[in-house]
């Protein structure tokens, strides 16, 4: 927040000068913190003429270097800034100004300056970079009361499936925590999100086209959400409570979460530590309807009420060896304890021909989960010199998730006579994960103005699946042979990757790199005796030029190719049942999906982007079902498609002020998509909308009105039908600044619900929808306390394998 601030001043400075002629003549330099020789990034320079007038301007990189161009040859006053930190001035003479080096500028801190500091300047809600969308979520209304995956929702192009996984332009990302991954997909990385509270984000970057120095995994590139973390010395923090409740058949859902972050910084010392436990009571209501054709139709209903209990947290700590290396640790994870019950006076089918009852079922399904993991990482980091940098990352990961379900179908002819036997089973089901990891990567400047960048990384994956199915004949519990089932898989991957970015003129810069990767799996379906091999490699391409023929426009072009494996869930053969009528499977024949997607996106003046996008994808991951003709019944089963390609464009408002109290924010894409496999083709066009608006009042007052609309979509099999939601939110700063209090109205119209349909030719047709705890009302408070300010983050834990680490939830 702070640096932002520094950057508005020096633009309202600037803007208010009058511009004389000026020659090409530049200042340049580099500014660091005194006590430990880290770049400071963000800080203000500002060059006075000798009436005192600011004449140029710039503000430092993330390297701390900066250039002030297009100056005359006079003497002048160079002023370097940066809240917390003592100003330094310098003063250039005339006989010496053109084309000055002001070396290495090491600034001060300044507790007191730090302390009286109160900061009320607007900071956008969204920036436009050239390489990505930054949004600013820490300055949004309705950040207060929020989640991060509320949050998510409003980004431009970002959409969740559901599933819970995180679509980029309707495919699929990686999201990264910190500059690290965050290690779960699925209903896992949305309980991660739900569980995050949104005042502890600063930043959410949009990075739709990763360098070769990432991972290749994702089909449309990387989220990641940086936290806010301490940069002043001592301790610094904030508390937050909230409660929101949602409405329901009479009934209300409550949900109690709270969130705890403390950081403490001293002259050797960086430490920060987070909690955040959640308690909610939910609810989940799946209706579907099968056409079997001859007249012959089931619907069916489940209402699930569950109660979760859910915590995760964070430590790091960084300690500063010297002014050139830095080591630190991070421990994170995340515990979820789930208790789930259908509502029995709802929960059921009916089977019907030309209107007539046949056959009625009504379902008692009983289950809890848990899911239990810790995730480690150690770092180093040493710097030789000025862009000579090596970093060293060593991960753990340790999961322990299991889930046990009983479940009762009982069935009934048309008269309301008992038809069957009752059919009665339980599953147990255990899975332990182990995965390690490591990894080096170093850049350096070569040939004085070539940034190369070079890495390494080995990957293993170790997974033990146990699933238990038993049935319940003449009283007693029986195991299912056919059902139960034991799999164990392993994974190597080994990476290397090379890239250079240069500036080629004042206006062109460009980047490109080569990474490659070598996978070696295994599976072990050892109850079925089968065993699976699989051994590859792939080299992915990425591509970036940037064109800057003024200070208004900027125009990218980027290509890069990236790879989407299996993840373990997926893989496991386990067949779990979630109803009567409804199953799911993994296969471990799975194969990795292939996207190459490349943009073309011209940026005006920071308010306006627009462009092109294509995105194509081989050997689609999706769900695929087969249906039982005569009952209906139908297990979902993940399988390879074939291509799924997107021809669309973008337009997004950044930030634009249409008064001085109202603030657009808004994104639009839109895509002719096409859906192809042998024997089945699909096309539409899909468009997805975002919009956002700030009023601002007096006393620290906001009020934010938001929304997003996506229409729907061919995904394999599936048609997605459209998805639309709207939020209002009011925020009130008190306490000096210290304490927020926010009410969000979420979903206001109760229009948020999932739905699609299939036609796989089997059955005349299939159609579900669900609805859950979208519509609610949120009341926080957060208190703030100590210095707080946000700092670089440093380029540690990285590992990406543990993502896949997830435990599906696919609806049936």
């Amino acid at each position: 927040m702070y640096r932002k601030l520094t950057n508005l001043l020096v633009i309202l400075l600037i803007s208010t000068t009058t511009f004389a002629a000026r020659n090409n003549n530049t200042i340049t330099g580099k500014v660091i913190e005194k006590d430990n020789g880290k770049a400071l990034s963000y800080a203000t320079i500002s060059v006075h003429d000798k009436d005192s007038k600011v004449v140029g301007g710039a503000i430092s990189n993330e390297e701390g270097k900066f250039t002030v161009e297009k100056l005359m040859n006079e003497s002048y006053k160079v002023k370097i800034s940066f809240i917390g930190f003592k100003d330094t001035t310098i003063l250039i003479k005339a006989s010496d100004s053109q084309n000055v080096n002001l070396g290495t500028i090491a600034l001060s801190p300044d507790a007191t300056t730090l302390k009286s500091a109160v900061v009320t300047a607007k900071i956008p809600v969204i920036e436009q970079k050239l390489d990505k969308i930054v949004m600013n979520v820490s300055e949004a209304v309705s950040t207060q009361g929020s989640t991060a995956l509320d949050i998510l929702r409003k980004a431009p192009g970002i959409s969740i499936d559901p599933s819970g996984n995180v679509l980029l332009n309707g495919n699929s990302v990686q999201v990264w925590i910190d500059n690290r991954p965050s290690n779960l997909s699925g209903q896992d990385l949305e309980a991660l999100l739900s569980g995050t509270d949104g005042s502890t984000i600063d930043k959410i970057e949009i990075i739709a086209h990763p360098s070769a120095k990432y991972d290749a995994e994702g089909s449309s590139g990387i989220i990641n959400i940086r936290t806010r973390k301490n940069f002043a010395k001592g301790l610094s923090g904030s508390l937050r409570g909230s409660y929101d409740a949602s409405p329901y058949n009479s009934e209300l859902f409550s949900n109690v979460n709270g969130t705890v972050n403390l950081n403490y910084r001293s002259d050797k010392t960086n430490t920060s530590v987070s909690y955040s436990p959640k308690y909610e009571e939910s609810y989940d209501i799946f209706k579907s309807t099968t056409d079997l054709g001859s007249g012959l139709i089931l619907k069916g209903e489940t209402l699930y009420e569950s109660i979760n209990k859910r915590y995760n947290y964070r430590l790091s700590h960084d300690y500063f060896i010297n002014k050139k290396s830095v080591i630190g640790v991070i421990v994170s994870g995340l515990g979820r304890n789930d208790k789930d019950n259908t509502n029995d006076d709802v929960t059921g089918s009916t089977l019907s021909k030309n209107g007539s009852i046949i056959q009625t079922n009504k379902t008692a399904i009983d289950s809890k989960s848990n899911f239990d993991n810790i995730y480690t990482n150690l770092n180093f980091t040493h710097t030789f010199k000025d862009n000579q940098e090596l970093t060293l990352n060593a991960d753990y990961g340790y999961y322990d998730i299991g889930s046990f379900s009983y479940q009762e179908n009982h069935y009934f002819n048309s008269t309301g006579g008992v038809a069957t036997l009752p059919e009665i089973f339980r599953s147990d089901s255990k899975q332990y994960l182990n995965i390690y990891s490591a990894k080096a990567d170093y850049e350096q400047i070569i040939f004085k103005k070539v940034k190369m960048e070079a890495g390494a990384k080995f990957a293993e994956s170790l997974t033990d699946n146990d699933l238990l199915r038993e049935n319940k004949i003449s009283g007693n519990w029986t195991k299912d042979n056919d059902l139960s089932s034991l799999f164990n898989y392993k994974e190597n991957i080994i990476a290397a990757y090379l890239s250079g970015a240069i500036q080629l003129s004042p206006k062109v810069s460009a980047k490109a790199g080569l990474r490659a990767e070598y996978t070696i799996s295994n599976g072990d379906w050892i109850s079925a005796d089968t065993t699976t091999t699989k051994k590859y490699v792939d080299i992915f391409p990425t591509a970036f030029i940037g064109y800057n023929p003024n200070k208004n426009l900027m125009v990218a072009l980027t290509y890069d190719m990236r790879i989407q494996r299996p993840n373990f869930n997926q893989l496991n053969p386990f067949r779990v049942y979630v109803d009567a009528n409804s199953s799911l499977e993994g296969n471990p024949n799975l194969t990795p999906q292939y996207t190459h997607q490349t943009s073309l996106s011209f940026i005006y003046k920071q308010h306006f982007s627009v462009g092109l996008h294509g995105q194509f994808s081989t050997n689609t991951i999706i769900q695929n079902t087969n249906f039982n003709p005569e009952t209906g019944a139908k297990y979902l089963y993940w399988d390879n498609f074939g291509k799924l390609n997107f021809y669309g464009g973008f337009f997004n408002i950044t930030e634009l002020g249409l008064t001085k109290w109202l603030t657009l924010n808004a994104g639009l894409f839109a895509a002719y998509v096409t859906n192809k496999t042998e024997g089945y083709e699909k096309e539409s066009f899909f468009s997805s909308l975002n919009l956002n608006t700030t009023v601002t009042l007096p006393k620290d007052t906001k009020i934010e009105v938001s929304g997003f609309t996506n229409t729907g979509m061919p995904y394999g099999y599936f048609k997605v039908e459209p998805l639309t939601e709207v939020d209002l939110g009011i925020k009130k700063g008190m306490l000096k600044n210290k304490g927020t209090l926010a009410l969000n109205v979420f979903d206001i119209f109760n229009t948020m619900r999932s739905r699609a349909s299939i036609d796989n030719g089997m059955i005349n047709g299939y159609s579900f929808c669900s609805k859950w705890k979208s519509q609610r009302i949120s009341l926080s408070f957060t208190y703030r306390f100590g210095n707080g300010k946000a700092a670089k983050v440093r380029k540690v834990g990285e590992s990406e394998e543990a993502k896949r680490a997830e435990s599906d939830t696919v609806n049936n």
